[in-house]
């Protein structure tokens, strides 16, 4: 196959998005097909300017690549983002074109769903905005999923939605799990942990900051043994101390960034992995919590929406605090339970990997080709 993968984040593989596509591109690469990979900084208008990257990725991409697309004689086009919208317009007109996919690392029409119920604009600024969005961006994603010929997610969730809207028949999605990084399958499952919970993620809405420093105050409150460690914030630890009660912040490590061989050595001493995020397209944390031995409490969205509750994790609804102070407590009370949930989670994801992943992406799109 000749593809062309069209990505709106940068390719750093210290982001997830980023290094999700270049690692399904250098794996379709060692099976033998040739891979060409465009991010931001090939197409974008611009980039100096802040203000409108959407349009100003839509335009760019509409620019700089509709000839390169059509001199390539590509076989597939895949989109990680709706901001190709315009190109994709051009291309499905076309009656000599290749076929084209978009390929998720989270689904646009989903999250702005979930954002208008967690962040809900409250300004009449922030409300007049809203309404321009809908006009807009919504609009013009909903676009970009209209004129490809396929959809392939990283999670069930993803794959449902688009689904429940009709937007493709089922034979045309498919739903493939990323993999996880090598250090992570190192790691022997031992039961014993010390007395902390951890969670891991940037330290924005999304992530429910709100459920997390509410039930992580009431947890170490009611546990005064316990320690709370926080990964990957990418803030300043003074910002994410400062969001809890005085009385318990001593008891409140921060990490902002660490070496993936340092987050693995930590989480394998964490009794309960802490995530109430309000929207992931795949929330690669839990699974990496799941394979260092820890019992995760998490929400239904991204991979945590495929897991199995009460069995491989607990899963909250998005605003229940109450339920995850009652489950994380319960895992911290209960140790024949926590291992039960911990090592049920970490054989979830043995299967994680990205050569499995990679055959798998193979497969779907050699028999949609055909």
């Amino acid at each position: 196959m000749k593809i062309l993968s069209l990505t709106n984040c940068p390719l750093d593989p210290s982001l997830g998005s980023g290094k999700t596509v270049l690692r399904w591109s250098e794996g379709l690469r060692k099976l033998g097909h040739t891979v060409d990979v465009c991010e931001p900084k090939d197409y974008q208008l611009w980039s100096k300017i802040r203000r409108g990257i959407k349009f100003r990725l839509a335009g760019g991409a509409w620019h700089y690549l509709r000839n390169r697309v059509n001199s390539n004689k590509y076989d597939l086009v895949e989109c990680y983002g709706d901001e190709f919208w315009l190109l994709l317009t051009q291309i499905a007109s076309q009656k000599k074109r290749p076929f084209l996919v978009a390929h998720t690392n989270g689904l646009e029409l989903l999250h702005r769903d979930r954002a208008r119920v967690y962040d809900p604009p409250q300004s009449l600024r922030e409300r007049a905005y809203d309404r321009f969005a809908e006009q807009t961006h919504d609009r013009f994603s909903r676009i970009a999923f209209n004129r490809v010929d396929a959809f392939v997610s990283i999670c069930e969730l993803d794959r449902r939605y688009v689904l429940n809207r009709g937007l493709y028949p089922s034979k045309k999605t498919a739903t493939i799990e990323p993999g996880l990084d090598s250090e992570y399958f190192s790691i022997p499952f031992t039961p014993q942990r010390q007395n902390q919970i951890a969670y891991f993620g940037s330290w924005t809405p999304r992530k429910g900051l709100n459920q997390l420093c509410t039930v992580a105050s009431a947890i170490l409150t009611r546990h005064s043994d316990l320690s709370f460690h926080c990964y990957g914030t990418n803030t300043s630890p003074g910002v994410v101390i400062n969001s809890f009660p005085v009385e318990i912040r001593n008891r409140i490590v921060v990490y902002p960034r660490l070496p993936t061989a340092k987050i693995v050595e930590d989480l394998s001493r964490v009794k309960v992995f802490f995530f109430p995020s309000q929207y992931e397209g795949f929330g690669m944390a839990v699974a990496e919590a799941m394979a260092c031995g820890c019992a995760v409490v998490t929400t239904p969205t991204g991979f945590g929406g495929d897991l199995k509750s009460g069995k491989e994790a607990i899963i909250c609804d998005f605003n229940d605090t109450e339920g995850m102070e009652s489950a994380i407590h319960l895992l911290l009370s209960d140790e024949t339970l926590r291992r039960e949930i911990a090592r049920s989670g970490y054989n979830r994801v043995q299967n994680l990997r990205w050569d499995l992943a990679v055959s798998q992406l193979e497969k779907t799109y050699l028999n949609w080709l055909s």
